[in-house]
């Protein structure tokens, strides 16, 4: 048999040859021509998969599951639960998906929670007075401390107990003072007993814009220099302890103690730096009163509880007067796919229209001291409220958003109480609320990660939060959670059903808006149940879970929302149950004056 390919002649060894390039690197063997033929017939399978496939066939998102290295969950962090919501604080929170960091689907990752800078306040709790103007006193300290709240701060409420165990407090007894100069002493004391931070009378309060620039200074709680502030008199100061203390040494050593009735007459200018008088700040002084609002000034002086509650409700009506100003261009409940999701927007219309209704006012047409010049507030024309869908960054609009969980959306489209897989993965699009929300700033053609990027920064960056609030269809927020938001008293309001009785309707059309709403009704409360729902460790993924993973970016988007929320509540009610014991926190009891009054 001849061979195909006659054998090659072998070489002479020699020792003075030097060795081929080709026989140190031989060159691969061509591969058979069948292999090349399977490997191309593969390769345009697997292309014509990946371009033609059906919606069947699932699209990884999650970029969790490319990690094939096991990673171990970062230890829970105090107070990051509140019922189903769980949470953890981290810089990372810009991240697309939680659970690449978590390692728990239910825990979404929140921006760190920012430290609150403590104003104080001083009240005296040894002093005579009669129970109703206790009571009334107690609702003032009650509106201080909201309203600050409300701006980021802590606020805390001193008494003469505090400014007692100061050292300096025993010096000040060994001099016979004004009226006047030992309510200003004891109370600095207080505050230099405490520390760093604010100083600012119970009627004082924040009435401007979030970002007004000496409200955000106050938030950063540094504060090098002790300072007063124009126009204010004793109304606020800010500053350091050591500097507190200092300015305290030196008014007791003052030849012109006694004579005096203020710390600001007694030291010397540099002691006590001036700044100019603050855009933000209104401070109902017994002169400011008697200038702009003299019923309130008459009224004090003939019944001083009557006076006082009209001097409340006045403060309550500039602070919501204040907030109608920043937002002239009104309200933006946003409603997408409305025509089937009416019932989820309910409540965020129904607070929308308590928000842009004027509050009621002892001295009607009045505007808050610190802006004579506001346009008051009228029930004729009240700032309007606009149902788009997508969102609208502005300065001058209050955004108030109700983002559903994707099966709750994915029901009401439907009209169906139970949703197969089939439905979702053929004759639906993934993540439809984001998309539809987002669509304005970012355009159609964005991915699920980019957009959730962006809504987490439009829930949770500081402007934000300044310009919206935002829930989930379950549960909502709380009345008082509200005030506490908005810093001010808001009027109860009711969520009713479709008006069908105020609207030009046949009754056939009546009977089909209440058989829809019927509907939408029963499917609301069917998802939630189901959502609810918690599945066993060996059981397999049910409905819930099939949309959830279909719609990744709008189911991080709604945890985000329900964890930000349980967040800001749980913390608040920490700091309240802290504050509890003084006055002014407890709501509705003014005779509950805690240990302040219990102590005498």
């Amino acid at each position: 048999m001849v061979p195909l390919y006659p054998p090659k002649k072998r070489l002479a060894p020699s020792r003075y040859r030097k060795p081929s390039l080709s026989a140190a690197y031989p060159r691969p063997k061509a591969p058979p021509q069948r292999t090349l033929l399977y490997t191309i017939i593969a390769a345009s399978v697997f292309v014509a998969i990946l371009f033609f496939a059906s919606p069947a066939v699932p699209v990884v998102q999650d970029l969790r599951l490319f990690h094939h290295t096991p990673i171990h969950k970062p230890p829970a962090q105090k107070n990051s639960t509140s019922g189903d919501a769980k949470w953890y604080s981290d810089w990372k929170w810009l991240h697309p998906f939680s659970y690449s960091i978590t390692q728990d689907e239910d825990r979404s990752v929140l921006p760190p929670l920012l430290t609150r800078p403590p104003i104080y306040t001083f009240y005296d709790d040894l002093a005579e007075k009669d129970e109703k103007i206790k009571a009334v006193e107690s609702k003032l300290l009650l509106l201080w401390r909201r309203a600050w709240w409300a701006q980021g701060l802590r606020p805390v409420i001193l008494g003469r107990s505090e400014a007692m165990m100061n050292p300096l407090y025993e010096a000040i007894q060994m001099h016979k003072l004004q009226p006047q100069m030992e309510a200003e002493i004891v109370r600095w004391s207080a505050w230099g007993q405490m520390g760093t931070g604010i100083l600012a009378n119970w009627l004082a309060l924040p009435m401007g814009p979030h970002d007004d620039h000496l409200l955000s200074h106050f938030r950063r709680g540094q504060y090098s220099k002790l300072t007063r502030y124009e126009g204010l008199g004793a109304g606020l100061y800010s500053g350091e302890k050591n500097a507190i203390n200092a300015a305290i040494s030196e008014t007791l050593k003052s030849p012109e103690l006694e004579k005096s009735t203020s710390i600001f007459d007694v030291v010397k200018h540099e002691t006590i730096h001036v700044d100019p008088k603050p855009d933000a700040i209104a401070f109902y002084s017994a002169n400011t009163n008697a200038e702009h609002y003299k019923s309130i000034t008459t009224t004090l002086a003939e019944n001083k509880a009557d006076g006082m509650r009209d001097l409340a409700q006045l403060i309550t009506s500039h602070l919501h007067l204040t907030f109608l100003n920043t937002f002239t261009d009104g309200f933006v409940v946003l409603t997408p796919h409305s025509e089937n999701t009416h019932l989820l927007t309910e409540y965020a219309l129904a607070l929308a229209d308590a928000l842009r209704s004027c509050p009621a006012s002892p001295v009607p047409s009045s505007c808050p001291p610190n802006n004579l010049s506001c346009t008051p507030c009228s029930s004729i024309s009240p700032p309007p409220v606009k149902k788009p869908e997508c969102y609208t960054n502005s300065s001058t609009i209050y955004t108030i958003g109700t983002i559903p969980h994707p099966l709750t959306l994915a029901s009401l489209l439907s009209g169906k109480k139970d949703i197969t897989t089939r439905h979702i993965r053929r004759e639906t699009e993934r993540d439809r609320w984001l998309g539809a929300v987002t669509e304005e700033t970012l355009g159609k053609n964005i991915g699920g990660p980019s957009r959730i990027v962006n809504f987490k920064e439009i829930v949770a960056s500081d402007w934000g939060v300044a310009r919206g609030l935002w829930m989930t269809e379950d549960p909502s927020p709380e009345h008082k959670d509200l005030e506490y938001h908005f810093g001010f008293e808001l009027a109860k309001f009711n969520v009713t059903g479709p008006e069908t009785e105020t609207l030009p309707l046949s009754k056939k059309e009546k009977k089909q808006v209440d058989r829809a709403y019927a509907m939408q009704k029963m499917l609301l409360a069917n998802s939630k149940d189901l959502i609810k729902q918690k599945k066993a460790k060996d059981e397999k993924p049910g409905v819930k879970e099939m949309v959830e993973a279909w719609n990744m970016a709008d189911t991080e988007a709604w945890r985000f929302v329900r964890a930000f929320g349980a967040r800001e509540k749980v913390e608040r009610t920490q700091w309240e149950e802290e504050e509890r014991a003084f006055a002014g926190g407890e709501e509705g009891r003014p005779e509950g004056w805690g240990r302040w009054f219990d102590r005498r």
